[in-house]
């Protein structure tokens, strides 16, 4: 006579068969149905086949969901989840532990993956704390991102360090998992009879405690959501050592140490795409592969499903799944190869976020720059700054958001995932009022953090402390501010932009090579000719001329657009700005070898400011008579007046501590180059050297960069040749890092001549450097040190 079977495993069955017969009815795979519910696959088939003892309500539900039930059939569907889950009947009391076979030594762990790579020091960290004894268990939480390979880790951690757990190990996925049914696995799998697996949770653990204190044994526990599902898990042992993975880093777990999983780097990354498709695949095509991993991110699970696509279509090349992938709209659907899928694995998470954290989720995705605060997050959010700042914290928790201080990024994937939430679950008007919302705060901001750097400016209702916080915030929200400047402009809000380019002036002096301020100030003229502005128009203009010549090297450019300056002033009568039109127009003669020609214009603005009553434009303009004066070798005319100028800006004339360390470096500058004509080699350097470290307090890279240079120059002269060279290597370094070839070509050159006598091999690969950096620039200076490189490389034997 058979067995009877017990009621409970009964309802199993039956809610297992009626879940597959559900999902055949509306023609749904297992892979299919786990996606619509955000189960895993796994789940699913343990389910239909009996094996989950304990479904979740919240499983249960979304099943129903997917499976689009509704009424009596939806409630006979959740009535047999939660039969599943009452407790069978209590078996007869046996001390469970006394009947434990003792020969079981379970080995739960999957297979791992044969190309595990980029992850050697965090096995070497496993293995440490493997050998280490604390007097406790050991407990580590593998987190970070979906996708980033913390299962992967796990398993293949839990297979090198098996020798030192003679006891066993323990595998369980926790996904859609209850801790009760877990541990019954558990004890059945260390040898307890189901016949003595207590009915209670609490009972449950004290036994698998009980079993475990004594025991080396590794135990891995899968995707955890929470702290509350894991506690009950852990093993009492001190030679025991459990490994958790969590998209969460798990805090409220005491004593556990938390290992945080970064992306591949760039070399792992082709390491993993190798051993997928081989070596000779991607070696064919190193640049192409290159770009198929940054395209996926650098995320282990993306690159293992472009890999896994590859090696099924052996016909295709790297090329061209990177042509697939450069087409954000279809990134995530092209990562998907069987059962592995990007998109799949970042539902999970997307699933559990509560409905305000999923909605800024969402709209953060609209934010264009690479990374943000909680300020522009509650702009597009429609929130204030507080619930912002809780949801991105629920973000970085789930790990679907990623920090960096005060800083939040989006993986490049996971934003491409937001962006279709947004796109699927928040209808155009929405997602426009949300859009225009972030860009007016965004410009509203900008204007506000330029506007303080302003001379004599009314802060009293600005959100920043003083000019320093100001600029603080236009660095780090550059990418921000800008994207929200083009897209003014291309919508039309000629008012917007104007007055935005228009408060970013003074901001730009410090940041001269920062930002691209030809293509700013560009959409600032264009916008006020748009509009009909012709003062803004002639204001913007003398803006774009600067950021042309100062900035570029793009002179016959710049004085086309200082002519269209003058011009609009002359004729709208604004003396002002046709001074500011002089100005720039005679530092280009003097920059173009022009410098006789420069000294007319220079007087005639000096004189229109002085008519205006502008204090400020008209020591500028002195400024750069000064420079003409020097150019012609009338350098004692031209200290008397930089000294003139440099007192102007020490007095107090309502500048910003940035705009006064700007304006003091730059006639200190100006006045070491007339001392250093005059041979005054010492007071030349003590200027120079004064400059730089102006510029260095504000920030003023550039400023500081040349300051550093003519301060190498001066030193030459004096024949302190270690410190004109550690002084010429830090300016080149400056202008290494704000990408300014003319500047790098001309500071390589002296190395090189610094460098002859007793390094001639080093001093002719200095020359062929700066003859590299030389490039196509075409500034009159480059092409006569362009000429020179070459004569000396000619004169110079290699070798």
């Amino acid at each position: 006579m058979g067995e009877a079977i017990p009621i409970d495993q009964e309802q199993r069955e039956r809610f297992g068969d009626r879940l597959r017969s559900l999902r055949r009815s509306l023609g749904l795979t297992q892979e299919g149905l786990a996606e619509a519910s955000g189960s895993s696959v796994r789940s699913i088939r343990e389910m239909e086949r009996g094996r989950v003892r304990s479904p979740q309500r919240r499983t249960a539900v979304l099943l129903a969901d997917a499976l689009r039930l509704a009424g009596p059939e939806r409630g006979r569907f959740l009535d047999l989840a939660r039969a599943e889950r009452q407790p069978p009947p209590d078996p007869a009391p046996v001390d469970a532990a006394v009947a434990v076979q003792p020969a079981v030594v379970p080995g739960e762990l999957p297979a791992a993956v044969p190309d595990l790579t980029g992850r050697s020091d965090a096995l070497d960290l496993l293995s440490a704390l493997a050998a280490t004894d604390t007097g406790a268990t050991r407990v580590v939480v593998l987190h970070g991102p979906p996708g980033i390979g913390k299962t992967s880790l796990a398993v293949a951690a839990g297979h090198r360090l098996s020798p030192a757990f003679g006891d066993g190990q323990l595998f369980a996925d926790l996904q859609d998992a209850d801790p009760a049914d877990t541990l019954a696995g558990f004890l059945r799998s260390l040898g307890v009879p189901d016949s003595l697996v207590p009915a209670s949770p609490a009972e449950r653990g004290g036994l698998f405690r009980t079993l475990t204190r004594d025991r080396r044994l590794l135990v891995v526990l899968d995707n955890a959501v929470d702290e509350a599902r894991v506690r009950p898990l852990l093993p009492a042992g001190r030679h025991c050592l459990a490994l958790v993975t969590s998209r969460r880093p798990l805090t409220g777990l005491a004593g556990a140490i938390r290992q945080p999983l970064d992306l591949l780097d760039p070399a792992a990354g082709r390491q993993l795409l190798a051993a997928i498709v081989g070596a000779d695949r991607v070696a064919a095509e190193p640049a192409a592969a290159d770009r198929l991993v940054t395209l996926c991110g650098r995320l282990p699970l993306a690159v293992r499903i472009a890999g896994n696509r590859l090696a099924s279509r052996p016909q295709w090349s790297v090329r061209r799944l990177v042509d697939l992938l450069h087409d954000q709209r279809r990134r995530l659907t092209v990562l998907t190869a069987g059962d592995l899928d990007v998109r799949a694995a970042f539902e999970v998470s997307y699933r559990q976020l509560d409905p305000a954290a999923a909605a800024v989720f969402r709209r953060a995705s609209l934010v264009p720059g690479t990374d943000f605060d909680e300020s522009l997050v509650a702009a597009v959010a429609g929130t204030d700054e507080e619930a912002a700042a809780l949801a991105v914290e629920e973000l970085v928790e789930a790990g679907v958001l990623l920090s960096a201080g005060d800083r939040y990024h989006f993986h490049d994937l996971v934003r491409l995932y937001a962006a279709e939430r947004l796109d699927h679950e928040e209808d155009p008007a929405d997602r426009a009022a949300a859009h225009d919302r972030m860009v007016g705060w965004l410009l509203r901001r900008t204007e506000q953090a330029g506007a303080v750097f302003e001379p004599v400016a009314d802060r009293a209702d600005a959100p920043f402390a003083d000019d320093r916080t100001a600029a603080s915030w236009l660095d780090r929200e550059s990418g921000n501010w800008l994207a929200a400047l083009r897209d003014a402009a291309h919508a039309g809000r000629h008012t917007d932009v104007v007055r935005v380019a228009r408060s970013l002036h003074w901001y730009s002096d410090a940041n001269s090579h920062r930002h691209p301020w030809d293509e700013i100030f560009s959409l600032g003229v264009a916008a006020a000719r748009a509009a009909g502005h012709p003062r803004d128009e002639a204001v913007l203009s003398n803006f774009l001329g600067w950021a042309h010549y100062f900035c570029r090297d793009r002179n016959a450019e710049a004085q086309t657009v200082l002519n269209r300056a003058l011009e609009l002033a002359r004729r709208i009568g604004d003396r002002r700005e046709e001074a500011w039109a002089l100005t720039y127009s005679a530092a280009i003669l003097v920059r173009t070898g022009r410098a006789a020609a420069a000294l007319d214009p220079c007087r005639r603005a000096v004189g229109l400011f002085r008519q205006a009553g502008y204090a400020l434009g008209e020591h500028c303009a002195a400024s750069a008579q000064g420079a003409a004066l020097a150019a012609l070798g009338r350098y004692a005319e031209a200290a008397d007046l930089h000294r003139e100028v440099l007192a102007f800006y020490r007095r107090d004339n309502g500048l910003t501590r940035t705009g006064a360390e700007v304006t003091q470096g730059a006639a200190m500058i100006s006045l070491g180059g007339a001392l250093a004509g005059l041979g005054r080699w010492r007071e030349a350097a003590d200027e120079f050297d004064q400059a730089r470290r102006n510029f260095q307090r504000c920030g003023a890279t550039f400023s500081e960069a040349h300051a550093t240079y003519r301060y190498g120059l001066a030193a030459r002269e004096l024949d302190e040749v270690d410190a004109a060279t550690d002084a010429l290597r830090q300016a080149l370094a400056l202008f290494a890092a704000l990408s300014s070839p003319r500047w790098e070509a001309q500071t390589l050159h002296v190395l090189a001549a610094l460098a002859d006598d007793d390094r001639p091999a080093e001093a002719r690969a200095l020359r062929q450097r700066a003859l590299e950096r030389c490039g196509e620039l075409d500034a009159p200076q480059v092409r006569t040190l362009r000429a020179a490189l070459r004569r000396e490389l000619s004169d110079q034997p290699a070798g």
